[in-house]
C-alpha cells in the first residue's frame, strides 16, 4: 500500500513539475515592440505575404517605425525570411540574409541575397512561384515609392532560382500578368 501511495505522488509531482516547466518555456519575453510602455506612434505594421500550404498567407508584424522607405523596405525583406518556430511547413528557403537593397532613378528596387535562397531552395514551379510573388506582394504593401523590384544574389543577376522563372527580368511583369484568354470559357 505504501509503494503504490509513492508512486502516485512521483507521478503527480512529475505531472506537475513537466507542466509548469513546459509552461515557462512557451512564456517568450516582451519584444521592444510589445512592451506595454511603447507607444502606438512608435509601432509600424507589416503585411508579411508567405508562402504557406500552396498559397499566400499574409501575417501582420509588429516592428518599431521607420521612417524611410528604404528601411521599411529592409524591415519587409528581413520580416519575410525570418523563419517562425513551429508554424506549418513554409517554401522559404532557410538561413537568407539581405546584403543589401537599392533604388535606382527610375525607382527600381534592387534586393540584394545571400545565396542561401538560391542554395536553400527546395520546391517545384508552384514553391518558386508564391516565394518570388510573397516577395513583391509584401514589398507593394508596404512601400509605396517604387516602381519595380529586381532579385539580386551576391550582387549579381541571377538567371533562374529553382529553374522555373527568370530572374534578369524585373517582378512586376512576371507576377501581376493576368490570364487573358476566351471570355466564354
Amino acid at each position: 500500500m505504501l509503494v503504490i501511495l509513492i508512486f502516485i505522488a512521483a507521478a503527480a509531482g512529475s505531472y506537475f513539475f513537466m507542466r509548469n516547466f513546459s509552461q515557462a518555456e512557451k512564456q517568450v519575453p516582451l519584444s521592444p515592440v510589445q512592451s506595454p510602455l511603447m507607444q502606438a506612434g512608435d509601432i509600424t505594421v507589416l503585411r508579411i505575404y508567405q508562402p504557406r500550404g500552396g498559397r499566400l498567407e499574409m501575417i501582420e508584424k509588429k516592428i518599431p517605425k521607420r521612417i524611410s522607405s528604404t528601411a521599411i523596405a529592409e524591415a519587409v525583406i528581413e520580416e519575410f525570411f525570418r523563419q517562425p518556430l513551429a508554424e506549418g511547413v513554409s517554401g522559404i528557403p532557410l538561413n537568407v540574409k539581405l546584403l543589401g537593397l537599392y533604388k535606382d532613378e527610375a525607382q527600381m528596387l534592387y534586393i540584394d541575397l545571400s545565396d542561401e535562397v538560391r542554395r536553400n531552395f527546395q520546391g517545384d514551379a508552384l514553391s518558386e512561384y508564391l516565394l518570388l510573388s510573397g516577395i513583391y506582394k509584401s514589398l507593394v504593401s508596404n512601400v509605396q515609392d517604387f516602381q519595380d523590384v529586381k532579385m539580386l544574389v551576391e550582387g549579381r543577376e541571377l538567371e533562374t532560382l529553382g529553374g522555373h522563372f527568370y530572374l534578369k527580368y524585373p517582378l512586376k511583369d512576371m507576377l501581376t500578368t493576368e490570364l487573358r484568354g476566351d471570355t466564354r470559357i
